[in-house]
């Protein structure tokens, strides 16, 4: 299905797979429940949304998510989106040379449009990615990736992929972490988010600390059936003076930036469970 995804996208307007994906849609919202009753109470609790504008507001959800993934494999067929650059002074001036930094994703918007719009001028950027995506999806990757000087370090469950973006910190490149789900280790940190606490995983923050290194808030949230606004903003720990409260300090600062994305974009928000731990039935 995958592979005729691209092939479709050679010759067809996504417009067409978007108009056909809509009718899809009440289907997935019948049979998830996990995810709409998640995308439900996110405008219930976080946006005071009433039952029938939430209901709705799930459905929209649904679609953009939708059209997000249908953008990838838009792309791997050679269609082009534009893109609107918020921010970007900040990543031109860490990528310009000096030491390595890092680059703070999360479950929003279409973030591996990224990889396809910033560029590095050769300086080599490291992707930390899902190691179960399907062949389809890893070859293309490979594919856009090489051409913009892209590597993808595979997550695993030992965690040896700690090591490698380590490394590669150390020489001087470039590091794409997500920082807002917790994979492997269970340790977090705490924050405010969208009026309420939630736990974000330590590992990008604690490792920025370790490296000392700077670090961007990275956003890239769909504004039209063709156009991305890329949203980079630069975290840090302030006048922290301690390891962890200089991982606090980040932490709290990258879920501010996300908070603000989300005020922005709340129908882009695309994590499927009970992020706030709290009872969605």
């Amino acid at each position: 299905m995958q592979r005729t995804l691209v092939v479709l996208f050679r010759f067809m307007p996504v417009e067409v797979l978007y108009a056909f994906m809509g009718m899809v849609i009440p289907f997935y919202m019948i049979f998830n429940r996990q995810g709409y009753l998640s995308s439900y109470h996110w405008f219930r609790r976080r946006f005071g949304f009433g039952p029938i504008k939430s209901f709705f507001g799930v459905y929209r959800n649904h679609f953009v998510f939708g059209q997000v993934i249908l953008d990838r494999f838009a792309t791997y067929a050679g269609k082009k989106f534009r893109f609107e650059f918020d921010g970007k002074e900040k990543f031109d001036a860490l990528a310009a040379g000096g030491p390595g930094f890092m680059m703070v994703s999360s479950h929003v918007g279409n973030y591996e449009l990224a990889g396809y719009s910033l560029s590095t001028e050769g300086r080599k950027f490291n992707a930390l990615v899902f190691a179960g995506e399907t062949e389809t999806v890893m070859k293309n990757r490979n594919i856009m990736f090489g051409s913009n000087c892209i590597s993808m370090i595979p997550m695993s469950e030992d965690m040896s992929h700690i090591f490698a973006l380590s490394c590669a910190l150390s020489n001087g490149e470039i590091v794409s972490m997500p920082g807002d789900r917790i994979f492997g280790s269970q340790k977090s940190v705490r924050c405010s988010f969208m009026g309420k606490d939630a736990d974000f995983p330590m590992g990008p923050f604690a490792l920025a600390v370790q490296k000392n290194v700077s670090a961007l808030a990275a956003f890239v949230m769909k504004t039209g059936s063709r156009s991305y606004r890329v949203v980079l903003r630069e975290i840090g720990w302030g006048d922290a003076a301690g390891k962890a409260e200089k991982i606090q300090r980040m932490a709290e600062a990258y879920a501010a930036e996300m908070g603000t994305v989300m005020g922005a974009f709340p129908y882009q928000w695309f994590n499927y469970y009970d992020f706030w731990k709290e009872d969605e039935n």
